[in-house]
């Protein structure tokens, strides 16, 4: 299913969510009222298991070990498995990794996901939490509030999330992203990495623990993050916008065809700006918050992220690649509102 989330025997699924932050559209799980604190949600959402590294050894097609002359089973070298310990003490079997993966426990992600926003162990700042492809993955969703620009004006408002997610299947690493999108399944835990506003990565190996360590910093999730953005978007809010600005600051970001260049690309061109302008004036941007800077930045990283050229899964790598074109203009599009004449 869709979904991915585990469903047990009984019919059941493993996963919990505030219900005061909406119903999933899957309609699983277990409803909990208000934010939850990592041991309650885990339990809730049945993603308290351990996750055991075991050796492999050589079998036959009957399931018997193949041994050596002196009886000793034959072990691989190369490889280990990941199995899931159950309460009742059976074990479901999750993957192959390789010799360097070092099993992170759900719990163990969680708690480090509450030391990169600067919360507590016993903090009730948990939204929603998850298990996916048969224990193969986790994820959990912390609630960091609502950002707000320009509370006496526009009073818009942005809520905040870290989407953590955890896999136990040697592909799947550990990931904090910072974004707007609450996770409810595995569609949404994507869905959110991919339009996620930062994304940090850590690999299940020895060094893990040491890159965890940088991940509020490489998040920018402090108080002065919130603070520099919204600084930033009060600016763009005070910038006035006309038709002449719009042409302005498109033909600046996206480099306006020369008279020499081809007519197709004149027509792209064309093309480009007409959409800017009708994302410009819909009611998510300039319909709402008036005809401003903020609403025309929001306008164009609207086009780059979700209405430009290109595969879905290229336009969500490069809106979350700090070094990426797209991230580029982005940059450049708020300098050439904020120099505007």
């Amino acid at each position: 299913m869709s979904h991915e989330i585990e469903i047990n025997d009984d019919g059941t699924a493993r996963f919990a969510y505030n219900v005061n932050g909406g119903h999933p559209w899957h309609h699983l799980g277990t409803p909990l009222h208000g934010l939850q604190t990592v041991d309650q949600m885990l339990i809730a959402a049945q993603a308290d298991y351990e996750v055991q590294l075991m050796r492999l050894a050589a079998v036959d097609d009957n399931g018997d070990f193949i041994r050596n002359p002196d009886g000793t089973p034959i072990l691989l070298s190369d490889s280990r498995a990941t199995i899931r310990q159950n309460d009742d003490g059976s074990f479901d079997e999750l993957a192959t990794v390789g010799t360097r993966y070092v099993v992170k426990q759900n719990r163990e992600v969680a708690e480090r996901a509450l030391e990169v926003v600067g919360a507590s162990k016993g903090d009730a700042v948990v939204d929603t939490a998850g298990v996916l492809l048969g224990g193969k993955r986790f994820f959990m969703t912390l609630d960091l509030g609502t950002l707000i620009i320009d509370p006496d004006g526009i009073n818009d408002k942005i809520q905040r999330y870290l989407v953590i997610s955890c896999g136990h299947d040697g592909v799947w690493p550990i990931r904090y992203a910072n974004t707007d999108i609450r996770a409810v399944c595995n569609n949404t835990v994507m869905l959110g990495l991919k339009n996620a506003q930062r994304v940090f990565t850590a690999r299940h190996t020895k060094n893990a623990e040491s890159n965890v360590e940088d991940a509020r910093t490489v998040l920018g999730m402090s108080v002065d993050w919130a603070n520099e953005f919204r600084l930033m978007a009060e600016q763009l809010l005070a910038i006035p916008i006309h038709a002449g600005n719009i042409d302005h600051v498109i033909n600046d970001v996206f480099n306006k065809p020369s008279a020499s260049d081809t007519d197709r690309k004149k027509n792209n061109y064309l093309e480009l700006n007409e959409k800017i302008r009708s994302i410009y004036h819909n009611r998510r941007n300039a319909a709402t918050y008036g005809n401003n800077g903020w609403s025309l930045y929001n306008a164009i990283g609207e086009y780059l992220d979700h209405h430009r050229g290109g595969t879905a899964d290229d336009r969500a790598a490069a809106s979350i690649d700090d070094h990426s074109w797209v991230s580029k203009i982005k940059i450049g599009t708020q300098k050439s509102i904020l120099n505007l004449p």
